[in-house]
């Protein structure tokens, strides 16, 4: 390995402006992403409708698939919206193994492609034989799949998941963390309301990483799906987040010829939030101010501090400062006790 001639950063072909997203407001053109996000958060459906919209701006898109197959890819299309004439222009593979040779170069770049999907990564590290755990093979999956299409100024969207476990997962998706070094942007999904045949579903778009940084923080915004009760017909707009106003990129409901509308609420702080500042170290006070015990009484009971970690009283309050005074005691008259009694 070698590193080469050193590179003039001053000569004019690095004078390269940013651009903001080129496709639904959310795809860079060039630019390497990942979608990541649990069963069921309309991932690949979010990404056919990227392509499609890609497709009507006059650009080619190559989908590599790895779960669905061509009649589910076909049929997820069409109900949104494709045509004949647009579905030939997908250059579709159904890959069984890593790219041989020069693949993608003949097969994607020389066609002209603009954007290229995988879904998902999962398939693509199994076809592989790499590990995504690994920090090496995630290396081996990029020089691989990604880095030949992003040199040659392809887009590329990975379709990823993520763990089970909602509070590990983070700005990761599953695997490596190096998987989110080699991406410029990574968007996470997560559905709100599902949508099935005939009902409408709401998912919430997330910015987990934009080098660019034309795309809003933390959340993207939410993404509405629609289907038709009667031609099962899929019409979806991408929206600011419920509880702001603005703009927005929206895609034409070609079933009714109208354009979805996002209704909007006062934003309401969740349970979490509300009760937040006190779990991150603003402790709860006790319900009484005094804990010391009076006279010596309740000694060996234990008491919770604000971590609410079990305290005995013996360390809390030592022996020697609980003090003991004499009692009287009342006898008949004409007899004197013998003693006094102690506590």
């Amino acid at each position: 390995m070698s590193l080469g001639e050193a590179l003039n950063l001053a000569s004019p072909k690095f004078a390269v402006p940013s651009e903001p997203p080129a496709w639904c407001d959310l795809i860079y053109k060039g630019k390497r992403h990942a979608l990541s996000g649990p069963p069921e958060a309309a991932k690949t459906l979010l990404a056919l409708g990227i392509a499609l919209e890609a497709i009507r701006a006059g650009s080619i898109v190559a989908f590599i698939d790895f779960e669905s197959g061509p009649a589910e890819t076909r049929r997820l299309l069409e109900d949104l919206g494709a045509t004949t004439d647009e579905l030939e222009t997908i250059l579709y593979f159904e890959a069984d193994g890593p790219p041989e040779g020069d693949d993608l170069l003949e097969k994607i770049v020389k066609p002209g492609a603009e954007l290229a999907i995988i879904d998902a990564a999962a398939g693509a590290y199994d076809a592989s034989g790499l590990n995504e755990m690994d920090r090496g093979d995630i290396e081996k999956f990029a020089k691989a799949w990604v880095r030949p299409l992003h040199r040659h100024g392809v887009a590329t969207i990975l379709i990823d998941h993520v763990v089970k476990n909602r509070n590990n997962r983070g700005a990761f998706a599953i695997g490596g963390e190096r998987k989110l070094g080699g991406v410029d942007i990574h968007l996470g999904l997560s559905a709100v309301t599902q949508m099935s045949r005939g009902t409408s579903g709401l998912i919430k778009v997330t910015t987990h990483k934009d080098r660019p940084a034309w795309l809003p923080r933390p959340r993207t915004g939410d993404l509405e799906l629609r289907s038709d009760p009667t031609t099962h017909a899929i019409s979806w707009s991408l929206r600011p987040p419920s509880d702001e106003t603005g703009g927005g990129w929206m895609a034409p409901d070609r079933a009714h010829g109208t354009r979805l509308q996002v209704p909007r609420t006062a934003g309401r702080r969740s349970h979490r939030e509300r009760h937040l500042p006190r779990r991150q170290g603003q402790a709860r006070l006790p319900r009484r101010s005094g804990c010391l015990p009076r006279r010596g009484r309740l000694r060996n009971r234990a008491i919770r501090s604000p971590l609410r970690s079990p305290t005995p009283l013996r360390e809390a309050v030592p022996r020697a400062h609980i003090r003991t005074r004499p009692v009287p005691v009342c006898v008949p008259a004409g007899l004197q006790p013998r003693r006094s009694l102690r506590l």
